[in-house]
């Protein structure tokens, strides 16, 4: 089966995962400078850690970055 999420046409009432969840594809939502402002903010208004990560009995900081 080949799917494929950025089809021209959109059903949003087909789920794209029929077997281990729900996912409905509704198209585009915002234009290509709102998702960048969004996504700027986001990266600049929330606070961004480091995940721990707890193996062997010693706590290792990761690369990953995470917020709450």
């Amino acid at each position: 089966m080949n799917l494929n999420l950025f089809e021209p046409s959109t059903n949003p009432t087909k789920n794209l995962l029929p077997k281990d969840g729900i996912v409905n594809y509704y198209g585009k939502i915002f234009s290509s400078k709102e998702a960048d402002y969004y996504y700027q903010t986001l990266l600049d208004t929330i606070e961004w850690k480091n995940d721990e990560a707890h193996i062997f009995g010693q706590k290792i900081i990761t690369k990953r970055k995470v917020a709450w």
